[in-house]
């Protein structure tokens, strides 16, 4: 139904993240390389806890800026209907958010009384950005037959951060949609990627997101732009948004 593209281990290879239909869990793809990809979705928590759900719009974004990237999953069933008959699932459904524990396993959160994981709606698009640009992600959902919802992210013990706008050059799309950036702080080299479209019928913040952790510098920022030109980039600051545009450097 839907699907998320990100590197949630950080070994530099793009994983993929598929929902599927109720009564069948949703897949975590793990990149492996050479073209293969493994099915870890039991391994990795993903397994019991989505199948009595139908998902839709899905996306990697680390919310609590620890360095990994975590999966926000949008759900709603097909079937107004399945609501007056006892098939354990229902029309509307609340959204599911894992957190990624260590970059093999991840833990689904609770949904606490009124925060936004207990809105129940039935949803279908996810994009994924950081709204109120305070430097933690936030979620839109959008709803079937229904207004949207946002849910504004506000966890408070999140780490140091970094946002970085890309501007394509002569020889690259002026949005830099193909663009890789891969990002080393703490100890961690993360990849991000610009991507047009995924989730399901949504498009996400273009700027790459990075969270750092307790890192409060970054060693190297890398980027290679669709024009296959690579660069590096030289940053001064933490917990700030940064425009990058391809051979004239950042500010």
């Amino acid at each position: 139904m839907g699907l998320a593209v990100g590197d949630y281990d950080n070994d530099g290879k793009p994983d993929l993240y598929v929902t599927n239909f109720s009564d069948d869990s949703n897949t975590l793809y793990h990149n492996e390389g050479e073209a293969l990809f493994n099915d870890v979705t039991f391994a990795a928590g993903h397994g019991a806890p989505t199948i009595p759900f139908l998902g839709w719009g899905a996306g990697f974004m680390d919310f609590d800026n620890d360095g990994l990237k975590d999966v926000f999953v949008a759900n709603g069933h097909v079937y107004p209907q399945v609501d007056k008959y006892d098939w354990g699932t229902t029309w509307a459904q609340r959204p599911l958010l894992f957190k990624n524990r260590n970059g093999k396993v991840f833990d689904l959160l609770p949904a606490a009384t009124g925060s936004g994981l207990a809105v129940v709606k039935s949803a279908r698009g996810l994009g994924v950005g950081d709204l109120d640009n305070d430097g933690r992600l936030d979620v839109a959902l959008n709803n079937c037959d229904d207004t949207p919802t946002v849910l504004r992210n506000e966890t408070k013990e999140a780490g140091h951060w970094l946002s970085v706008k890309l501007i394509g050059g002569a020889k690259s799309p002026r949005d830099a949609i193909g663009a890789t950036a891969w990002l080393t702080a703490g100890g961690k080299r993360q990849r991000a990627d610009v991507i047009s479209g995924a989730s399901y019928c949504s498009q996400s913040d273009l700027r790459l997101h990075f969270g750092l952790g307790k890192a409060t510098k970054v060693d190297k920022l890398e980027i290679r732009w669709p024009s296959g030109a690579r660069e590096t980039v030289d940053v001064k600051a933490v917990d700030r948004m940064m425009t990058v545009t391809e051979n004239k450097g950042a500010k």
